[in-house]
């Protein structure tokens, strides 16, 4: 039988999983069509978080065994993490995943494993690889968001003007977001007494 925090973890994964989903799927699929703020600032990240508390619902040791020859340090993963980001933030891609299913669903399974590879990798990367990763990701995410909402030019045929400046504040708040979890869970485990013989690395990701 499950601990109540297992199912509860468990739970919440699939809650978030069937939501984001569901955003690509009919009916809801409409809002995401007409909405870049659907798209861009609740889907995709919802996605993310899936993938995230899937992969940390499943992180027995023996589960995510596999991957220790090529994501030491959470560094390969990481940097995956980043190119997968990178690629869902192009206003063409966007368009594609608006007009095509099957690039909609290339986004759903390819964010979903990203999320996975975010929690795995920030678990296993020590404190200052995780800062420089949150000190080049959140500056270009923030950047994005700000351009996205300021700029007069329609960047995804998808979408209104007004809907991209929408989601460009969405997007920057959640780099602002982002790096403020992150930020308050490293002071939190670095304030924390390290008992004797206890790694002194600050996995701010572990959860």
């Amino acid at each position: 039988m499950k601990a109540p925090g297992v199912a509860l973890r468990s739970a919440l994964a699939l809650t978030v999983l069937v939501v984001s989903v569901a955003l690509s799927l009919p009916p809801a699929r409409r809002m995401i069509e007409q909405s870049m703020v659907w798209h861009m600032v609740v889907q995709m990240p919802l996605l993310l978080g899936a993938g995230w508390l899937l992969a940390r619902t499943v992180s027995s040791a023996s589960t995510w065994r596999w991957t220790a020859d090529w994501n030491r340090y959470g560094l390969t993963g990481l940097l995956a993490a980043q190119v997968i980001l990178a690629y869902w933030m192009l206003p063409s891609a966007i368009d594609r995943a608006v007009v095509s299913p099957q690039a909609d669903m290339l986004k759903v399974m390819t964010l979903l494993a990203c999320g996975a590879l975010l929690q795995q990798s920030f678990r296993r990367a020590p404190a200052v690889l995780q800062l420089f990763v949150m000190g080049s990701a959140v500056p270009m995410t923030v950047w994005l968001g700000a351009y996205f909402a300021t700029t007069d030019r329609r960047l995804c045929n998808a979408y209104t003007l007004a809907s991209q400046s929408e989601a460009g504040i969405g997007i920057a708040i959640w780099g602002l977001a982002v790096a403020a979890v992150w930020l308050a869970v490293a002071l939190w485990q670095a304030a924390q007494p390290v008992s004797r013989g206890a790694p002194t690395t600050t996995n701010a990701g572990a959860d």
